[in-house]
């Protein structure tokens, strides 16, 4: 058991040191430049109109129709102010997830945690995703925020799925077109997993 928990550690330091690099390092030389690289596909597309193109981020624009986004991000979304109370809530639940995996991991048996029926590998591997996702999330919201906007709140699901929340009138195109490349850039997802939504 000892091995495996020093295997699980180096890992989760291996993780830890990655995402400080890339924190401070990872938009060195990757991000997009529109004097360098032109306009991107997406976004020459969507300046013509706003029409639905296959295969492109959904934006939901204010108080429009929020259906693409989870019950939970959208009671979050109610109201104004709520990025700190709601990354704060967001770490909260990541932090009891963790604990939960590492009792498990640690062996010790609680009959009352959801999770306890996971075998120790499963867990393990839970662990880092759960590592993993908060690390992408945290990259994005630093490289949003370095656009120009005042905030921005990332949910990176177990399945894939990325809603981003912007604190913004509005947002063009081109925005929601830069917001979709940092995205797929750093979560490693497809275009149409992901969800944008400005909130003033």
């Amino acid at each position: 058991m000892k091995r495996k928990q020093i295997i699980v550690l180096g890992l989760v330091l291996v993780i830890i040191a990655v995402g400080i690099l890339q924190y401070n390092y990872g938009d060195a030389g990757e991000s997009y430049n529109e004097n360098t690289y032109g306009d991107l596909p997406i976004t020459s597309a969507l300046e013509g109109d706003d029409k639905e193109i296959p295969g492109a981020a959904v934006y939901v624009n204010g108080e429009a129709d929020t259906s693409n986004i989870d019950d939970e991000t959208e009671k979050q979304v109610q109201g104004t102010g709520y990025f700190a109370e709601a990354r704060m809530e967001r770490n909260k639940v990541r932090s009891r997830q963790k604990d939960e995996l590492k009792a498990i991991i640690d062996g010790v048996d609680d009959a009352a945690t959801p999770t306890s029926s996971l075998t120790v590998e499963e867990a393990q591997q839970q662990l880092i995703d759960i590592i993993r996702r908060s690390e992408i999330e945290n990259t994005i919201e630093t490289l949003i925020k370095q656009r120009g906007f005042e905030d921005a709140l990332t949910y990176m699901s177990e399945t894939g799925n990325v809603d981003v929340i912007v604190k913004a009138e509005s947002l063009t195109a081109v925005e929601v077109a830069n917001i979709s490349d940092i995205v797929v850039r750093h979560a490693n997802v497809e275009m149409e997993n992901i969800t944008v939504k400005n909130v003033n």
